[in-house]
């Protein structure tokens, strides 16, 4: 009897336990389809989403509707990220790329990339998660490219590279002639601030050496 019993007792127990074995056994297989679902999907959602996260890292989205090839790639890196400020290379939100002044300052790929890599106080700084060192060089050449093709025809000759005061004057002074402080070559605190200053210019490295060596000699004169 005490074994009939225990049979009998044993059995409801096996039900429940198979039952939840079951029941886990279903959301372990519910929960696996679902992320290996998440999982195939991540690489497409993460291509739909990347203009939405560049425009929250201050990047305007790409206005190319060009298709990549070797001879054109630069342009068309030029129109996903850059043309939406410099339309076709002219002013918009940012300066124009195509004048005489633009030829002065920047004469070199690298001085391009600089500028790019480093960012102005307007212009967004392209990291190498945003910006690949290939593309960046092909997107540079280009740049320069065009702005030579624009700036051929004009009469005018070329300017000679600006010494320390008109550095000071034509890319600091120009926005602190109406933000304080008004920038005084013989004040020391500036050399403190200049690689600062130079970024949020956009000096290249040899206008930032040169306004350095002008600053030094104004303050020397004290």
């Amino acid at each position: 009897m005490s074994n009939l019993s225990g049979s009998e007792d044993a059995s409801p127990r096996g039900s429940v336990e198979g039952l939840v074995l079951l029941v886990v056994a279903v959301v372990l297989g519910v929960g696996t389809a679902v992320g290996l679902a998440a999982w195939s999907a991540e690489p497409r959602a993460l291509a739909l989403s990347d203009s939405g996260r560049q425009e929250s890292l201050g990047v305007p989205r790409s206005s190319s509707g060009l298709v990549a090839t070797t001879e054109n790639r630069g342009q068309v890196l030029f129109g996903r990220y850059c043309d939406s400020c410099h339309p076709g290379g002219e002013e918009g939100r940012g300066v124009s790329l195509a004048t005489l002044e633009f030829r002065r300052d920047f004469q070199t790929q690298t001085q391009v990339a600089q500028v790019v890599r480093d960012g102005t106080c307007k212009m967004p700084a392209y990291n190498r998660f945003l910006l690949a060192d290939g593309d960046l060089s092909e997107m540079a050449k280009f740049v320069l490219s065009h702005a030579e093709a624009a700036t051929r025809e004009d009469p005018s000759p070329p300017l000679p590279p600006l010494d320390g005061a008109g550095i000071l004057d034509k890319k600091c002074n120009n926005c602190h002639a109406t933000i304080e402080p008004h920038l005084d070559p013989r004040d020391v605190q500036i050399l403190f601030a200049l690689n600062d200053m130079a970024k949020c210019a956009g000096l290249t490295t040899d206008q930032r050496n040169v306004l350095r060596a002008y600053l030094l000699a104004q303050q020397s004169q004290r």
